[in-house]
């Protein structure tokens, strides 16, 4: 029989649609303060983007494969620090080693190593490499300041980290190792300034740090303080409608007819789902509608999970990530990745078990080799392509281990369509929005057109990464708090 119009089955203060770890920070904090919180997930575990899972006694991070910052530094400590839960969590720190044609370079907490370093190799460029790290630095200062625009960061707003380079170095090569990350999403010339700028300066400031246990200790400890505090998580339901009274957000609907009331509804999935379908489009603004449909999505990424039966460090492969570069100009490699082509402009290679042996059975080791995609191939699928793409990554990190794959016991691999199955993001997006110049500033508040409904993950600000989105839960939690 029907449910009659206006019914409702459960009732809640706040109601969180989607378990990544945006949603999660804000319901757990919720709950901690006395709110009545219940979070629904469309796939059997939480974490979002931040997932792990197993293969025949090898544990793999699906998504995320370290975090910025351990629970002494930066956005994530204060995270914890909010919740309490500072203790909850072991982190071990890490580096980054950067490979090219010719040189290697491993990354420091010191954020005069870099330039120090590159002044030994480049002696010539000194001063502009002294420049260009200021700069960097100084905007890395004014963001924090942000929405106040200074002139340094109105004068670079709309330009690439291109432009911003090339104002101060001349050398192609040392250009080229000053935009090496791991978080590469787009090539230098479509980054922007200002965003890839604070990304180098609190990348080096924060260090890298892999929690014990894998990634998806995170959202699992956040799932234990929710319900310590008496909030609710349910698996394996989709949220189909954002439920609206005279306007405001008033509850949700599931697929299977479920009907939730609540005060407050918290959208940690990806913001065109949220508005578009969730919400409709006939129930906004129009202007938010075209704007919404205007910003840019960032690319997508493919992975390789290899349990291997051998030690990389047998061979001299000894870093927990390397970011690897086969040439100074990987120009082409990317013109051709954003018109839709399985090309490579760089690839990782990750082996956490070198920071946490348990991820493996003894002996053995885990191996991720990732690089971006685009999320629509140029006439073929991923369904098509999956195997042979996959082969090609192996093929490359053998280079760096030799005998990789006459050693391989697990394997498995996930394209930017498994990458959206099972987190939902639009096109498989890996950081929510992109990186572009055009996007500076338009990644979308917390509090939203639609009274009572806010926003919190990759899709709002501060943007992408564990410990900016644990932030934007935590803002939404206290924006919801503060009335």
């Amino acid at each position: 029989m029907p449910k009659q119009t206006g019914r409702f089955d459960e009732e809640y203060d706040v109601v969180v649609i989607g378990a990544g770890i945006g949603g999660l920070t804000c319901a757990a904090y919720l709950a901690k303060q006395g709110r009545k919180v219940k979070v629904f997930e469309q796939h059997f575990v939480p974490g979002g983007c931040c997932t792990s899972f197993s293969r025949k006694g090898f544990k793999f991070d699906a998504g995320v494969l370290h975090m910025t910052g351990g629970k002494e530094s930066g956005a994530f400590q204060r995270v914890l620090s909010a919740l309490e839960i500072e203790n909850e969590f072991e982190f071990k720190e890490q580096f980054q080693r950067f490979v090219f044609p010719d040189l290697t370079l491993d990354s420091s907490h010191n954020v005069e190593y870099l330039p120090q370093k590159l002044k030994g190799l480049f002696p010539q460029e000194s001063k502009g490499i002294t420049s260009l790290f200021d700069t960097m630095k100084s905007m890395y200062d004014d963001v924090k300041r942000l929405p106040q625009l200074s002139p340094l960061l109105a004068k670079y707003r709309d330009k690439s980290f291109q432009d911003l380079v090339d104002e101060h170095i001349k050398d192609k090569r040392l250009k080229a190792i000053a935009y090496a990350n791991w978080h590469l999403w787009y090539p230098m010339w479509r980054s922007s300034a200002v965003d890839y700028a604070a990304l180098l300066v609190t990348e080096q400031l924060r260090g890298y740090f892999y929690p014990v246990g894998g990634i998806q200790a995170v959202p699992d400890t956040l799932v234990r303080v929710l319900k310590s505090h008496g909030g609710e998580i349910e698996y394996k339901t989709f949220v189909d409608k954002i439920i609206l009274e005279n306007g405001k957000a008033a509850g949700i609907e599931t697929r299977k007819g479920k009907r939730i009331r609540a005060g407050q509804v918290v959208s940690n999935i990806a913001a065109r789902a949220t508005f578009l379908n969730l919400v409709g489009e006939k129930n906004l603004p129009r202007g938010f509608v075209a704007s919404l449909n205007r910003l840019q999505i960032s690319l997508s990424a493919f992975y390789v999970y290899l349990g291997i039966d051998m030690d990389p460090r047998s061979t001299g492969f000894d870093a927990p990530e390397t970011i690897v570069y086969e040439s100074y100009d990987n120009t082409k490699e990317w013109e051709l990745l954003l018109k839709g082509e399985t090309a490579i402009p760089c690839f990782g290679i990750a082996i956490p078990t070198f920071v946490d042996t348990s991820l493996a059975p003894p002996g053995k080791h885990v191996v991720i080799v990732m690089t971006m995609a685009p999320y629509q191939l140029r006439n073929k699928s991923w369904r098509e392509e999956k195997e042979r793409f996959a082969e090609k990554l192996i093929a490359k990190a053998e280079k760096l281990i030799p005998g990789l794959s006459q050693h391989i016991a697990v394997q498995d691999a996930a394209t930017p369509s498994t990458y959206e199955r099972y987190t939902l993001n639009s096109l498989g997006a890996a950081m929510g929005w992109a990186f572009t110049p055009e996007m500076f500033l338009k990644r979308l508040e917390q509090k939203t057109p639609i009274p009572n409904l806010y926003l919190a993950g990759h899709w709002t600000v501060p943007g992408g990464g564990v410990p900016a989105v644990a932030l934007s839960g935590l803002r939404a939690a206290r924006m919801i708090l503060g009335g």
